[in-house]
């Protein structure tokens, strides 16, 4: 979902603009050169060199955020540099924050957390392309687990790990970008979902062993 920029910051103080431009290693670029931009057409005047800092500081801003790769999780934390506390930036759960939900509660959980980030974007055909394909890949898991006289865990384990690269690189680099800016989503209404079910689970099993 695309933002006016040049029309936020005309909305704004001269203080909660200066704020930005001051602070400016929280937000992102975009917000800062249309802070930038408002304060000088109010005839808010910078010297030269503060205006070379600004534009230094905000190139290294993409450049960092240019360098992050599909790599995540605990191989890197490249992913953290397009993470910003700009309220103009989407809310959005983390790469890191759906790797690890996926490993742990399996692709039809990260995929809906996935579906929720996209939307943030405005690209609702990938949002149902998403969910397709957690359940697919659930359904394709389930079956190849049960196929088998004796699976071990460590296969579950390399479904887990492969659903979330799937995730990652199939739908977040395209739909949302490995450098697009945004703000971390808090965890908690999935972490309290996936303890409810960790929970319901583990009571069916010890249900069935006293059966």
């Amino acid at each position: 979902m695309a933002f006016d920029y040049t029309l936020l910051a005309s909305a704004r103080s001269d203080q909660e603009l200066m704020e930005r431009v001051d602070n400016r290693q929280k937000y992102m670029p975009e917000t800062v050169e249309a802070s930038l931009a408002e304060l000088q057409r109010r005839g808010k005047e910078f010297l030269d060199e503060e205006l070379r800092y600004i534009n230094e500081d905000m190139q290294a801003r993409s450049r960092n955020a240019a360098l992050i790769n599909s790599r995540i999780g605990v191989f890197n934390s490249d992913y953290k540099y397009a993470i910003v506390e700009d309220p103009d930036a989407p809310l959005m759960y983390s790469r890191i924050t759906i790797y690890i939900f996926t490993v742990l509660l399996g692709a039809l959980f990260g995929s809906i957390m996935m579906a929720i980030n996209i939307a943030k974007t405005g690209r609702n055909n990938a949002v149902a392309g998403v969910i397709l394909f957690g359940v697919g890949f659930t359904v394709v898991q389930i079956f190849v687990l049960n196929s088998m006289s004796n699976p071990s865990g460590s296969l579950s384990i390399v479904f887990a790990f492969i659903s979330a690269f799937c995730l990652d690189y199939l739908f977040w680099k395209p739909y949302i970008g490995y450098s697009s800016f945004y703000r971390s989503r808090p965890i908690w209404v999935p972490l309290i979902i996936g303890v409810v079910l960790a929970a319901l689970l583990v009571f069916a099993i010890l249900s069935g062993v006293q059966k």
